[in-house]
Formats: C-alpha cells, structure tokens, sequence
C-alpha cells in the first residue's frame, strides 16, 4: 500500500516513524510541512477532521496509507504493525516534550503481545519516554515489558470492583491478576495507583460511573491483593459528555468509602503525575 508521512523539521516523533519504515524496508513518501507546505496545505484541508491538534498545534507526523490516516508515533507504528489489531491498546497521546502515552497493557488483544512490545520498543528505543497503563488485566505481559525496562512510568488504574470489569474495560479481571499487577507496578521506581472512576454504558446504553459504593469495594479489593492499608492511592475521575464533572467535593463520598479499606486514599488532581 502506498504511504505517506507527513513530517516537521527536527521531530523526534517523526524520525522514530522513518527509522521503523526504514527497518522494514517499507517504501514511503514524505511531505515536510514547511518545505512543501501547498502540498501538506491541500492535505490539511481535505482531511481537517481526522486530524487532531494538541495545544502546541497539529501533532506530528501523520501518515495516509491509501486507507485511513493515522497520527502520531504510537498509532502509526500499531498501524504499520498490525492493521488495526492494536487499536484497542495504543491510542492518542496527550502528552508532549519527549512523553508518550495512550499505551494500555491491559488491552493488548490476544496474539498482538509481540507487536505491542515491538512497538514500546521502537519508541523508547528511539528517545520517547513511555507513560504505560494497566488497569489489572495481562500481569504476565506486563512484567516482561517491565523487565526490559521499556517503560518510563507505569500507571495501575483499578476501575471498579471486579464484577464491573466486563462492562468497564471490556474483559474480566481473573482471580490473582491484580495482585500480580499491583506487585509489578510498585517494582517500578515511577509508580501510580489510581481508583479511575470512568464513564461506561449503563444498562440503558447511557454513560454511567461506578458508585461511592462500588469505589469502596475496589479499594477493598486492592487491599485484599496487596495486605497494606496505608497503599497509596489516588482517586480520580475522567470527564465525559453527557455527564456531570466528577471533582472536588463530588468526589469526597468516593474517598469516605475508600478510605474504609485504605486509609491514605485520597482525591487526586490529573497534572499531580
């Protein structure tokens, strides 16, 4: 399939891109935006709305493969891996200045495991500093992504009592998982434990979140997998349409219930980490 990147001068982004063509062997076209700015102009236009800006403006490289265009290191490498295989575990990055993140272990589909750590090491390997999530779900591909020191941070977010994992993330959470992930992430020297609290369909289709109550049961739940009630925790709500934000006084019943089980949880601004 014909590809082309398009590309900004001196972008550590887009040369990990061109260095993992390269290593394929894969032939492409690249369109810098200054040099040949009325070609990647007209692209711009044509594609405005497939094409995201970050507050530093348009995040580069993106990459038109004849099908569908995908931007930004992490989902063009997927891309060029797998297709859309790992779309569930590599997403946008909302991070910048040499971070890289909306890289989720725990949704790595069954079958991908060798892409999704060729590509966490084509990033790090390339300069990024790799932000990894895990919310339980896949300790064992977890720990050997850890062993090879492919991650820079690494993120443990619970998401509700075990019985909500389904309906939250799209999978159960096994018996002892979350013990080992937990054991993994707090080997890490930059670690966070998180109680997420994100929307997901309620049985009317509509978006909900887990309750105060069912809060308190996965803090429970964390407690029962690790032995410690002073395990640091924060909690923390991600905002979403067509529900009311989730912060400050809002969030104090989750933390009362939470605080049940460990009692240094406590309510966590996103910039904290």
């Amino acid at each position: 399939m014909p590809i082309t990147l398009y590309t900004a001068p001196d972008c550590l982004r887009c040369k990990i891109v061109k260095d993992f063509l390269a290593a394929q062997g894969a032939e492409y076209a690249t369109v810098d935006f200054k040099a040949d700015k009325d070609r990647f102009n007209a692209f711009y236009r044509a594609h405005r709305s497939d094409i995201y800006r970050n507050p530093e403006g348009v995040e580069f490289p993106l990459c038109d493969d004849g099908a569908v265009i995908r931007q930004g290191s992490g989902e063009i490498i997927a891309r060029l891996l797998a297709g859309d295989a790992l779309r569930p575990c590599v997403t946008r990055s909302d991070l910048l200045h040499g971070w890289i993140s909306g890289l989720n272990v725990s949704a790595c589909p069954a079958g991908q495991e060798e892409n999704f750590k060729t590509l966490l090491r084509a990033l790090a390997k390339g300069g990024l500093s790799v932000f990894l999530r895990s919310d339980g779900r896949r300790p064992g591909l977890l720990g050997e992504i850890l062993a090879e020191n492919l991650a820079a941070r690494v993120t443990l977010d619970v998401l509700g009592p075990a019985a909500r994992y389904p309906a939250i993330a799209g999978g159960e959470l096994a018996p002892g998982d979350l013990a080992r992930s937990l054991a993994a992430v707090r080997s890490h020297p930059d670690h966070l434990v998180r109680l997420l609290l994100v929307p997901y369909p309620g049985p009317d289709g509509a978006p909900t979140r887990i309750t105060p109550a069912e809060a308190g049961q996965a803090a429970q739940m964390l407690l029962d997998a690790c032995g410690e009630r002073q395990l640091p925790v924060g909690i923390e709500a991600v905002p979403a349409p067509g529900l009311e934000p989730l912060e400050g006084q809002a969030l104090l019943p989750y933390r009362s219930k939470a605080r049940y089980a460990l009692v240094r949880a406590d309510i966590r601004k996103p910039q904290d980490h």
